[in-house]
């Protein structure tokens, strides 16, 4: 017989695997800078860094962490559909907690398991919690592979090579075709084993009515519009003179590559993709490095940020209305 600690004993294993990922995730972001850092005048570099226009900075800095309450704002859509419903500063600060745990564990399914647990202990129900961060982290990439796959095709043409346009493009009609599929792929799941039912039920908000999601893909354009605007910014505060409509190929596409959970927050992948991208219109090595770096200042600032939600987040049920909400939603469940 299964005892309660036979079935805690692989958690540890699970801790040791997420340890192991995030070290090697790290170690080779680590690596994969300093090898662009020996390829760069160090000196140059420090000298670019320390004359940053603090206040085009600040202004990146508050624009990103603007766009991220706006994310929260996009999950608070998504989770509603599912009956989870919550102030928009309740998911303002769970969508912080994770943002604060991606900088501890690998990849972004941390951060997407922290959001669960505190928005499901809150609501009652932590599946439906994992569904609708599931839904959150699916919009976000759909609509980052077809603003990838836009600005390539609209500005990219004559000046990015063929290796990256081709997967640009692809991946971004690949996404066209599953938004376009959702229902199709909701009623595979339903002829499923029985065990999978409760999973088709969970889904059948998001993949059966695939134009429900439009507001969230939308939000997701404006964020992702957003972090064009914040490199343009940090640009600016470079002192560079790069055309605003290169940022519009060059973002996208970066994070693109970078949203692979190979490194740290894309950690070296991003400055190399820089290095080269920049390049196209006569940017230095030391100047895109130096862009790339800002960035990962900011998105470490907004990570550390989020250390304050923790103490204010809470996970267990309120009294009241919401209770009584809770009970309902529990009760419809077991029928």
């Amino acid at each position: 017989m299964e005892t309660a600690e036979s079935n805690a004993e692989p958690a540890p294993a699970s801790k040791m695997r997420g340890r192991l990922g995030f070290a090697l995730r790290l170690i080779l972001g680590l690596g994969l800078l300093a090898f662009l850092l020996s390829r760069v005048d160090r000196a140059a570099l420090f000298d670019q860094m320390a004359r940053v226009r603090v206040g085009y900075f600040l202004a990146a800095t508050m624009l990103y962490m603007g766009s991220q309450m706006v994310g929260a704002v996009r999950w608070r859509y998504l989770a509603r559909m599912l009956a989870l419903y919550g102030s928009v500063f309740e998911f303002i600060v769970y969508f912080f907690v994770g943002v604060f745990t991606n900088l501890f564990v690998p990849g972004l399914v941390g951060g997407d398991a922290a959001r669960s647990l505190y928005l499901g202990r809150r609501k009652g129900h932590i599946g439906r919690a994992a569904a609708s961060v599931a839904a959150d982290r699916l919009t976000g990439l759909m609509a980052l592979f077809w603003f990838a796959a836009t600005c390539a095709a609209t500005f990219g043409r004559t000046i990015l090579p063929r290796a990256m346009m081709i997967p640009l493009i692809l991946v971004g009609a690949a996404a066209l075709v599953f938004y376009v599929a959702m229902p199709l792929v909701l009623r595979a799941i339903e002829i499923m084993p029985a065990r999978f039912s409760h999973l088709s039920a969970t889904l059948a908000p998001y993949l059966g009515q695939p134009v429900a999601l439009l507001p969230a893909i939308g939000i997701s354009l404006i964020l992702h519009s957003s972090q064009v605007v914040c490199q343009y910014l940090l640009a600016l505060s470079l002192g560079l003179s790069i055309p605003f409509w290169f940022f519009l190929i060059c973002v996208p596409t970066t994070n693109f590559f970078a949203a692979m959970p190979i490194t740290l927050s894309g950690l070296g992948v991003r400055e190399g993709l820089y290095i080269y991208l920049f390049s196209l219109v006569g940017v230095p090595k030391t100047e895109a490095v130096a862009l790339g770096l800002l960035w990962f200042t900011i998105v470490i600032i907004s990570g550390l940020c989020g250390a304050a939600a923790f103490m204010v987040a809470k996970t267990a049920p309120e009294d009241g209305l919401e209770r009584e909400l809770l009970e309902q939603t529990i009760a419809a469940e077991r029928q």
